[in-house]
């Protein structure tokens, strides 16, 4: 039901006081028509949920009142500024939205698709406060989507960088200006107040009362101007009904501010304006230390925005694998069925048929021909095609689209443990500084307000925000510099959790290249080998990574290719339909296979020619791999192939392999596992798992030569770091217990601080100095331990 506090009411949707406008709507107060607007909206398209997730959690921001005219957004140059892709009807653009404070800002942001069936998908950054919305411009228009968000209360700014590609966080220069305006007015006061800390005993009492003044003048820009940003997050706190770290700091500077006045006013002492100045100053060092290391942390993670993937890179006549990072404006790139483009290009050869659902939501291909651009995220279905790069890598929005399709995990343990922490703490921190306070009322009134005031600034829970991102971006820091690139920072707990870790074989725990191969039937013609080679270039799996290689002969340009997962691709070459794949796929008699070897079935124009016996390796160190991980998790083999044997079958016990697997069985013997609560971590090539990485808790996605990347794949790991995979998952079960060892410091630290400021042995000036000091030594005690732990586990230098 709607609040009432006193003769007062509280809108039920913002929790203003409701005034003139007061309205009674289905028995909820409402302050304002657009409250109640905004209600109904919400309540007929089933989004009330909105209300119990946060309390209050429309409540009002000032930057709305900034909100950009939605005629502006009318205009090309607004357009080409936000949106971010527009092609077929779809488009997809990045908006600046400062009004999100919130759980419930976040559910309705990324449930518009309820509010407006138009929109496919909306996502939102929280940190950068952005929405991303992917619509169907035909039917709403960007105009229509900056008006519905207006309606709701989240009416996008045109101030921030929305849609313009970020060059790294930065420090915000108002801190500087704060920074430097209290260390200037903290100086003279200290300077001012040298008599009093010399015990001058000056003849004529004026000296010492205008030096008074002058310190209560050179407070007041401490207080009004560089102390800012504690009382306005104090007061969006109290107005949305939330308690938060700034608030015991906006009491501790009011209750030293007003007892130093009056002190100087009555002539009761000098008061505590140097204490108060010396505040204010080192929590603005604190605020910086924490910007400056969240920004060179966020800047650290940009330098990984390479995703280790590669792709077939032409020269001339050869083509040859290529990171994506090193690619260039004006490569030619060849992309082939299921690969993903990984940037912005121009089509020089082939047809097309580009699949945007990784972009916008929508499965549907889109035809493009010779001389259409095709954007970042865009994946190939069917022949392969030969692209001209446009813009490199880190131009691309490729990174970000997988980001945003962060599957539906439930949020780790630990940081919703520590946001409750963090929100019981202020709480107990305020009936501590009462108890106190109370506590010298009755015994040295004079120690209130120092007792107080030290109690409400020592007690600091930025050491429980900060240990968690620290110790897991470290973690991602050094698990991407030896090849293991996680999606968020989220991955690294979860890894902690594995206990279960399931591999495919071809692609995964053999290498691509081929030990020998051989036709096994009437030997094909030179002719025959073309189409062959032809159609195999087409795919990314590795057999047919094996045939393109290991066959010579010249290529031709292939039509109406068709793969089916786990069985074969086929298409027509000159006029003659080629399929290569399974004995079933290719329409020819079953044989008994050798072990060791894997067959690739050949039919040309309808007719079974024979096969290839390929005779795979396992790669370097996947004994070691299986063997590392074995000891603190089960491991198990899935493949398509009717038997496993040699190296990898010597890895693995007989009852934790799979043979014969289909896609669709691989992602019910994960969905088994996790019946009885097992962790599972599903390592695959991408291609013919993917629905089993969605499944699992963990998918790792393994990159050797293609950018096939699953958007259900929440690690990226290179090839060359198969061996290293076990060191990587003990890593993340150090950073957690990292973690709890980073809590437990900043415990000590607070329930220490707190001690000695109710006791009276702690001014307010050195409870200020303390605070900064907690988060330095949790940053660096995390920042070493995670280097240690990874020193120890080989994983601490680069490859």
């Amino acid at each position: 039901m709607t609040a009432r506090t006193g003769t007062e009411v509280k809108c039920y949707h913002c929790g203003e006081t409701c005034r003139e406008e007061h309205r009674v709507h289905e028995e909820k107060d409402f302050c304002c028509q657009g409250c109640q607007v905004v209600y109904d909206l919400l309540q007929e398209s089933g989004l009330c949920e909105y209300y119990r997730l946060e309390d209050r959690p429309g409540t009002r921001h000032k930057a709305a009142a900034e909100e950009a005219r939605p005629e502006l957004f009318d205009l090309p140059e607004v357009r080409d500024r936000l949106v971010e892709y527009s092609e077929d009807g779809i488009t997809r653009v990045r908006l600046h939205i400062p009004q999100m404070h919130c759980s419930s800002c976040i559910w309705l942001l990324e449930n518009l698709h309820k509010l407006q069936p138009a929109i496919i998908r909306s996502r939102v950054r929280f940190t950068d406060k952005e929405l991303t919305v992917t619509f169907r411009e035909a039917q709403l228009g960007l105009r229509g989507l900056v008006e519905l968000l207006r309606r709701v209360g989240y009416g996008p700014l045109l101030t921030g960088r929305s849609g313009e590609q970020r060059k790294g966080p930065g420090i915000p220069r108002t801190l500087y200006i704060k920074l430097g305006v209290a260390g200037f007015c903290f100086g003279n006061i200290m300077l001012f107040s040298f008599p009093e800390y010399l015990g001058a005993d000056t003849a004529d009492g004026t000296l010492l009362k205008g030096f008074q003044f002058l310190n209560f003048v050179f407070s007041l820009p401490v207080v009004f101007v560089s102390s800012t940003d504690f009382f306005r997050s104090a007061w969006a706190g109290l107005r949305g009904r939330r308690i938060n770290i700034d608030q015991p700091i906006a009491l501790g500077i009011i209750a030293l501010f007003l007892r130093s006045t009056l002190d100087a006013v009555t002539g009761a002492g000098p008061g505590y304006f140097d204490s108060l100045a010396g505040l204010i100053f080192f929590l603005l060092i604190g605020r910086w230390y924490q910007a400056y290391t969240y920004s060179a942390l966020s800047f650290d993670r940009t330098l990984n925005d390479f995703l280790p993937l590669a792709v077939l890179r032409r020269k001339g006549d050869k083509e040859e694998p290529a990171s994506v990072g090193d690619l260039r404006p004006g490569d030619r790139i060849v992309i082939r069925d299921q690969e993903l483009v990984p940037v912005d290009a121009i089509l020089r050869s082939g047809i097309g048929n580009i699949d945007n659902s990784f972009i916008t939501g929508e499965p549907l291909p889109v035809k493009r021909n010779v001389g259409d651009t095709v954007r970042a995220g865009g994946r190939q279905r069917g022949a392969a095609i030969e692209l001209e790069v446009l813009r490199a890598f880190q131009d691309s929005h490729l990174k970000r689209l997988w980001e945003e399709h962060t599957g539906d995990h439930e949020r780790p343990l630990m940081p919703r443990t520590i946001d409750a922490v963090a929100r019981r703490f202020t709480v107990a921190v305020l009936l501590i500084a009462t108890g106190a306070g109370l506590y010298w009322w009755g015994h040295d009134a004079r120690q209130v307000w120092p007792v107080v005031t030290a109690v409400l600034i020592v007690a600091c829970p930025c050491a429980l925000a900060l240990a968690m991102p620290f110790a897991y971006g470290h973690t991602i820091r050094l698990l991407g510099r030896r090849g293991l690139f996680l999606r968020d920072a989220e991955v690294v707990e979860r890894m902690a959790f594995i206990n279960a870790v399931v591999f495919d074989k071809t692609g995964t725990l053999t290498a691509r290249e081929a030990y020998d191969m051989a036709f096994v039937g009437v030997p094909l013609t030179a002719q025959e080998r073309m189409l062959v080679r032809s159609v195999a270039r087409n795919s990314t799996h590795p057999l047919s990574a094996v045939l393109y290689n290991g066959i010579k002969a010249p290529l031709k340009d292939a039509v109406f290719v068709e793969e089916e997962a786990g069985e074969g691709i086929g298409g027509m070459v000159d006029g003659v339909t080629v399929r290569i794949g399974s004995v079933r796929f290719c329409s020819g008699a079953p044989v008994e296979r050798e072990p060791g070897v894997a067959q690739v079935h050949v039919s040309i124009g309808g007719v079974h020619r024979g096969r290839f016996d390929v005779r795979k390796r396992a790669r370097s160190g996947m004994a070691e791999s299986v063997a590392g991980i074995g000891a603190k998790a089960r491991t198990y083999l899935l493949t398509g192939d009717a038997t496993v044997d040699g190296d990898v079958a010597a890895a693995f016990t007989p009852g934790a392999m799979r043979t014969g697997c289909t896609p669709p069985e691989k992602a019910r013997f994960v969905r088994e596992l996790q019946a009885d609560g097992t962790r599972v971590m599903m390592v695959g090539d991408g291609l013919n798992d993917a629905g089993a990485l969605q499944q699992s808790d963990i998918g790792v996605t393994v990159s050797e030569s293609s950018a096939a990347l699953s958007p259900a794949s929440d690690a990226i790991l290179d090839a060359r770091s198969l061996a290293d995979l076990p060191a990587m998952l003990h890593l993340a079960r150090r950073a957690r217990r990292i973690v709890f060892a980073s809590l437990a410091i900043s415990l000590m630290y607070n329930v220490t601080g707190v001690s000695f400021a109710v006791s009276g042995h702690l001014t307010p000036l050195v409870a200020a100095i303390l605070m900064p000091l907690s988060s330095v030594s949790v940053v660096g005690f995390v920042t070493l331990a995670i280097w240690w732990a990874a020193r120890d586990l080989g994983l601490a230098s680069r490859t």
